[in-house]
């Protein structure tokens, strides 16, 4: 979910030309975008992706991530996600762009660093709620994000590498949990992030989660 999520999350609709707009342009498998700060540990998920690639060289890596990433949600328990496809992959490095358009963890105005970013790519405030919503499954590992607990007992014995720390305790359950988990300050063993903290404090946020 994250690679798809990275992958599509440069986007600027501000900006007309292709590529310099970013989006969900396969240009994640590149460096020098992969080794920008909030793409840390992702290579691991190129691993798992290129087979496929290898096996059905017919699909672009944009196409590919998304799918990736919307099978991921429906295998969770989420829902199937209609997928479409036709999107283009650039060709070349120099093509991937600028680092910083992510966003960040820990800025030190959350909502408005949340509203910078999402607006940037044409969404609003129901739209950053919903996809915040996103944290209910995986981990944050602080050796990649910098964020979270080396392990947790929910993350201990993984599935998968153990470790890391978790939004919510079933973090491979696709539910309404985080939410939830956060309002009511459940376990301390869950991780609360600066932005995630922001959807309970600003007002216009709080409005819309209820």
């Amino acid at each position: 979910v994250r690679l798809g999520w990275h992958d599509s999350g440069t986007y600027d609709k501000n900006i007309e030309e292709w590529p310099q707009r970013g989006g969900a342009d396969g240009s994640l498998r590149f460096d020098p975008e992969l080794s920008h700060g909030a793409n840390a540990g992702l290579t691991n998920a190129l691993k798992l992706i290129q087979p496929i690639k290898d096996k059905y060289p017919g699909i672009t890596y944009a196409d590919l991530f998304q799918l990736a990433s919307a099978t991921a949600i429906e295998e969770a328990g989420g829902p199937k996600l209609p997928m479409k496809y036709g999107r283009v992959d650039i060709t070349a490095p120099e093509q991937c762009p600028p680092e910083g358009r992510l966003p960040d963890a820990g800025p030190r105005l959350p909502a408005e660093h949340l509203r910078e970013v999402f607006y940037r790519m044409g969404l609003d405030d129901k739209e950053i709620v919903a996809l915040s919503g996103a944290h209910t499954l995986g981990r944050s590992r602080p050796d990649r994000s910098g964020w979270g607990k080396p392990e947790t007992k929910y993350t201990k014995d993984g599935p998968g590498e153990p470790g890391g720390q978790s939004w919510t305790a079933e973090w491979l359950k696709f539910d309404n949990s985080y939410f939830k988990d956060i309002k009511e300050q459940r376990d301390q063993e869950l991780l609360v992030l600066p932005t995630d903290a922001a959807l309970f404090d600003d007002p216009s946020f709080k409005g819309i989660r209820g």
